[in-house]
């Protein structure tokens, strides 16, 4: 697609409109090309995605694919048969299997709002390492384990449904983008939520604020961790 005049002053005044600053005609020009370069990303990937979806009318029960995908589970890379495509999405075959093994259910693949990471743990409430893993071994926090073909923990996945009333649904601990200036520029980056409001209020109800207490910082920032 071509970046016409009137594209690029329609692009002009959306974002003077959104944030409140006038754009140079260079500066117009590489921000409503990054603009159009995601879009044909996103619709070429649109379309391989009907593609794949008409395929399975022959293959119902799945397919491997051509070329390099991430694992809509586990996230590592993987290539030609390494994958696994069905109704429930992408996949690798360690992934896969654990499906077919009944260790997690075929739905995580295409819900990742049902479920946390152990990252996703660590990025939303600071929980790694021995605190995690004695919660678990507790009981306090349940664990689905997918395994590889060796018997060995591919990754461990913590359903909100196995936790009911323990975790929260995910949307509430999303980040918060923040906007600051650099030399005049405006740059962007996320926050934890538990920056911009009070945790125990805000998770109320969720029994894992029991078990988690707020650190104040003392070198002036006011941001809160748990531990």
């Amino acid at each position: 697609m071509e970046l016409t005049e009137k594209y690029l002053s329609d692009y002009k005044e959306l974002f003077k409109k959104e944030y409140g600053k006038e754009l140079s005609d260079q500066e117009a020009y590489e921000g409503a090309h990054n603009l159009l370069g995601l879009v044909e990303i996103l619709y070429d990937g649109h379309l391989k995605e009907l593609s794949r979806k008409k395929k399975l009318e022959s293959l119902p029960k799945g397919f491997h694919l051509e070329g390099s995908y991430s694992c809509h589970i586990c996230g590592n890379s993987m290539t030609d048969e390494q994958t696994w495509y069905d109704k429930n999405g992408m996949k690798c075959m360690t992934c896969q299997r654990g499906i077919n093994r009944k260790e997690i259910p075929a739905s995580v693949a295409r819900d990742s709002d049902s479920w946390y990471s152990k990252y996703d743990l660590e990025r939303d409430f600071c929980l790694k390492g021995a605190v995690l893993k004695s919660w678990i071994k507790s009981g306090i926090l349940k664990a689905r384990t997918i395994t590889n073909d060796s018997g060995r923990a591919h990754i461990q996945l913590f359903l909100i449904k196995d936790n009911k009333g323990f975790l929260p649904p995910k949307k509430l601990v999303e980040g918060h983008l923040v906007k600051e200036v650099r030399d005049g520029q405006d740059w962007y980056h996320t926050e934890p939520w538990y920056k911009f409001s009070d945790p125990y209020k805000h998770l109320k109800g969720y029994k894992i604020m029991d078990y988690l207490r707020l650190i104040h910082k003392e070198d002036g920032d006011d941001s809160r961790l748990f531990s």
